[in-house]
């Protein structure tokens, strides 16, 4: 009998589970519909910046490089004809490398790109259900928690942006398996917490970053909340504490260990070149110091919904680029939600009664006991969402003649590779997800009716996600067609080089870059502001000027390609006065011309819509120029 029981509660268990994943498998196609319909033709994205695309390009060139025997370290596939190290920044992180690698040999770029978002929006929800549901042993908190963190506007808008920062499962698994750890320390939740260490350190920077603050955090609160119960003088406490830290450091430097030579050449190339080069965007350890108030987060950042809201996007519109809200459509969307604010405001008010009443009453429990457990816990996400919320913040407020510093001000001076210190919004936001969970944990406790406890759970899941929704227009971008000046190009012999125009000689141009997979040709067009290549671009940025022409003939450039819209959407008088005189250069002759192409589909923007493009061959005498 007692067999057949334990039987029946493993498969309950295992039930439970398996709908747990298919709800946050549903949900998660419903969020990015119609991706799930368009998941080999299509990524998700908007109209925010072109970034997302060297994800794709990157992985195209990962297969192009092995089917044709070419380095993956270098390339002059673009900057031709400079060779291109693709890994110069030096942080390369081992398991992210293999998993990106390997997924491009084996799928297609498309699908390299969408199964890593869909799977990190996924694992974020899981395992921030994991945590709450550990932390509360409530079913229903812990799902509204999973929906809140995984389908939050920051998680969305970094999938329209930013493949690495869609990273942020590793969030709640490291904190997760911290408090496994702590409670209880066996060998399973040693190698647990290792192997969270270890994904941490093996994927986006800022994500570890993030992530690594949020532990510190932990450990200090640890702190502070024994040293207030007086736990110090509880020889048993202070033991299982000791020993604690002892496994955190133990743990912490044998992960680093293993990481040493990934974690190397950045240490080297931050002592070396961060001072010698200036700070600049491209320049991965000294970022300029303004832009930490460019991109922290502003007083309407947390509280207004996302512009991409169907319903209340447009008022949010009207506040962009000001400063209550902040001028990054993607950095500045940290809208938390009044669904999940009020229900976290719930078990904040719980927790203080709670306090003052126990406290008040001289009747502290003594120990471990369960009203330490949730009082520690719920105070922890309290003051992990009030750091979490100065760390956001500009280095410093002005007030009159008076100057508050904020954490960020300190922290660029040990780490000024970082930036965007807004990004703890995502912090924040695991921070009132899980509060939320307990939230309503707490408000369904005054519900006897199971049916009742239902419909509230139902009711507020609900509303969280009509706060997050985005859709329509759909995010989606359909990237199977490009114009049809690339299919012409691909039908050209393989050593063809060519250069497209206006140059993206301040910055790479991953449209170009993204259109490389399906022509297939060397382009001078790619350069890194600060290298050779780039310093060399410079030279010819305006096409019209004669001697350009000989330059490009002189490196082997066939093909011209000139956008249209490219030189007239930059507004600039020089660019349309050096569009107008293109035609009357000696040293390049008109072949071809393509019309302008729309989308085929009219609720989805695509990269197969665009302005005229003009095709034209270099004629004139080379001119030799020191490449290298």
């Amino acid at each position: 009998m007692c067999r057949y029981n334990l039987q029946v509660n493993i498969e309950t268990k295992m039930m439970k589970n398996l709908i747990i994943i298919l709800l946050f498998i549903i949900l998660l196609i419903i969020i990015t519909f119609p991706l799930a319909l368009n998941i080999t033709t299509a990524i998700p994205g908007f109209f925010s910046s072109d970034e997302l695309y060297s994800s794709i390009w990157d992985s195209w060139r990962i297969k192009y490089s092995v089917a044709h025997n070419l380095s993956l370290r270098f390339t002059n596939l673009i900057s031709y004809p400079f060779s291109l190290n693709l890994y110069s920044g030096g942080y390369c992180t081992y398991i992210w490398m293999g998993w990106h690698h390997l997924l491009s040999l084996l799928t297609t770029p498309i699908l390299t790109h969408n199964i890593q978002v869909l799977f990190n929006i996924f694992l974020s929800g899981i395992l921030t259900y994991s945590l709450v549901l550990y932390l509360t042993k409530n079913i229903p908190g812990a799902i509204i928690s999973g929906i809140i963190f995984a389908f939050c506007p920051y998680q969305l808008v970094r999938v329209w942006q930013h493949l690495g920062l869609t990273y942020n499962e590793w969030i709640p698994l490291t904190i997760l398996s911290a408090v496994l750890l702590r409670e209880i320390p066996t060998r399973k939740n040693i190698i647990l917490f290792f192997v969270s260490l270890i994904l941490l350190f093996s994927f986006d920077y800022v994500v570890m970053y993030l992530a690594f603050t949020s532990l510190t955090i932990y450990f200090l609160y640890l702190l502070l909340y024994d040293w207030r119960n007086k736990f110090f003088f509880q020889r048993e406490r202070l033991v299982a504490d000791l020993k604690y830290f002892r496994n955190i450091t133990i743990i912490g430097i044998s992960a680093f260990t293993l990481l040493l030579p990934q974690f190397f050449p950045v240490i080297k190339n931050r002592i070396l070149h961060s001072s010698k080069n200036p700070a600049s965007a491209f320049n991965p350890y000294h970022r300029p110091f303004e832009d930490l108030f460019a991109q922290s987060a502003r007083p309407l950042s947390y509280f207004l919904p996302a512009s991409v809201h169907p319903v209340f996007g447009k008022f949010t519109e009207n506040f962009i680029g000001t400063s209550l809200y902040g001028e990054s459509f993607t950095e500045h969307t940290l809208y938390l939600g009044w669904v999940p604010l009020v229900l976290a405001f719930a078990a904040f008010r719980r927790w203080r009664r709670l306090r003052k009443e126990v406290y008040k009453s001289g009747t502290v429990p003594f120990g471990d006991s369960p009203w330490h457990r949730e009082d520690f816990y719920v105070g922890f996400f309290v003051f992990l969402a009030i750091v979490a919320w100065f760390f956001s913040q500009p280095p410093w407020w002005q007030i009159g003649p008076l100057r508050i510093y904020m954490p960020s001000f300190f922290m660029y001076k040990i780490l000024p590779m970082y930036r965007a210190y807004c990004r703890f919004g995502i912090v924040l936001m695991l921070a009132v997800a899980v509060l939320a969970g307990f939230g309503l944990k707490f408000i369904l406790e005054r519900f006897k009716s199971n049916k009742t406890k239902i419909v509230v759970t139902i009711l507020a899941c609900a509303l969280a996600l009509f706060e997050f929704w985005n859709w329509p227009p759909y995010k989606v971008i359909d990237i199977s067609r490009v114009p049809a000046a690339y299919y012409w190009l691909k039908s050209q012999p393989k050593d063809v080089v060519i250069a497209e125009y206006p140059l993206d000689a301040g910055s790479p141009n991953e449209m170009y870059k993204f259109y490389q997979t399906a022509h297939e040709k060397r382009m001078i067009n790619g350069t890194i502001p600060g290298t050779p290549a780039n310093v060399f671009a410079q030279t010819i940025v305006r096409l019209s000027q004669p001697k350009t022409a000989s330059v490009l003939k002189g490196i082997g450039v066939k093909y011209v390609l000139v956008h249209h819209d490219g030189y007239l959407e930059t507004g600039l008088m020089e660019d349309k006065e050096d569009l107008k005189r293109i035609p009357q250069s000696k040293g390049l002759k008109l072949i071809r011309s393509f019309a302008p192409e729309e989308c085929p589909d009219k609720d989805i923007i695509c990269v197969r819509k665009t302005g005229p493009i003009d095709v034209y061959e270099v004629v004139t005498e080379p001119v030799k120029t020191r490449t290298q």
